[in-house]
């Protein structure tokens, strides 16, 4: 058996009145209410948020030379020479 904790929520007072209103519609208690609510929300699955895609995404690899050392030896494949 779970034991009950009470805790304080701070809400927007049209919000408070929302669901005063609400639970007299529903013949439930606000708590019940609230109780509710979370339980639904803790019980939906969790889904990934879904980005735009990037067009950046497709300049990626365009360039692949095969070369390991081009971040040490730049200036030798950028202008021919070390500098």
């Amino acid at each position: 058996m779970s034991v009950n904790v009470a805790t304080n929520i701070r809400l927007p007072e049209e919000v408070l009145k929302a669901l005063k209103y609400k639970a007299i519609e529903e013949k439930k208690s606000v708590n019940q209410l609230i109780r509710e609510a979370i339980e639904l929300a803790l019980a939906a699955p969790i889904q990934p948020k879904k980005h735009a895609k990037d067009p950046f995404d497709g300049v990626i690899g365009i360039a692949k030379s095969g070369i390991k050392d081009g971040s040490v030896k730049h200036d030798r494949y950028l202008y021919g020479k070390s500098r």
